[in-house]
């Protein structure tokens, strides 16, 4: 029969940075559940201001769903067995307000020094709802490194490249984000991922740029993910 994963996570971070710009200065939990079966992936994620009354920051409470699929290329020549590709749809809603949006993602990745990836979203949300008509592409690099083979723990680093094409806001912003963290198995079935990150926004999304005028941040959090 097909075999079905179950996997959940909830993640803690001191506050909420989504593709370089800052939607809540305040500290968010953030769960999540995947459900995974030959090649098909599904699942709901959140975000959840832990202090919305301290009169700082914005309620952005957030629930998204998504589904896709993922296959590699091996049935076309051995040596593609290292490139992946993934095609799905996420549908964005934000609780206690009337704004929504779908997106559609089509990703590359290959298992290979550095695991590069590159991702393009199209945003074709109702405009009037908080959607768009644009575009978004992402590229990243990450590595690990063992720090210990007995418990498992690794070293991770990871650079991301966002660019904006009149997706979740007008014009042509970006941001670049550096992570650093450790993967450090409790059990069978839990593992816990502390993380620092920096991220750094540039033209339409920058300080600089008098529009949406977002600054570099750093930021930490925690990452809990159980599998079953």
């Amino acid at each position: 029969g097909v075999e079905v994963e179950v996997s959940a996570a909830v993640d803690f971070y001191n506050q909420y940075i989504w593709r370089g710009f800052k939607l809540d200065s305040d500290p968010v939990i953030q769960p999540s559940v995947t459900i995974s079966a030959a090649g098909f992936e599904g699942g709901f994620w959140g975000s959840f201001d832990v202090d919305q009354d301290d009169g700082e920051g914005v309620n952005s409470d957030e629930v998204d769903g998504w589904i896709g699929y993922g296959f590699d290329l091996g049935f076309i020549d051995e040596a593609l067995e290292i490139v992946s590709l993934s095609v799905g749809n996420t549908w964005y809603s934000f609780p206690g307000t009337d704004l929504y949006t779908k997106e559609l993602y089509v990703g590359l990745s290959v298992d290979t020094l550095l695991s590069p990836y590159f991702t393009w979203y199209h945003d074709y949300g109702d405009e009037d709802q908080g959607g768009a008509d644009g575009n978004y592409y992402m590229f990243g690099i990450g590595h690990s490194l063992t720090l210990s083979e007995d418990y498992g723990i690794t070293l991770d680093a990871g650079f991301e490249l966002g660019l904006n094409d009149d997706a979740f806001i007008t014009g042509n912003g970006g941001y670049t984000l550096t992570t650093l963290g450790l993967t450090i198995p409790l059990s069978d079935n839990v593992t816990m991922a502390p993380v620092i990150a920096y991220s750094s926004p540039f033209k339409d999304l920058s300080e600089d740029s008098g529009g949406f005028e977002q600054d570099d941040e750093f930021y930490t959090g925690v990452s809990m993910s159980f599998s079953m």
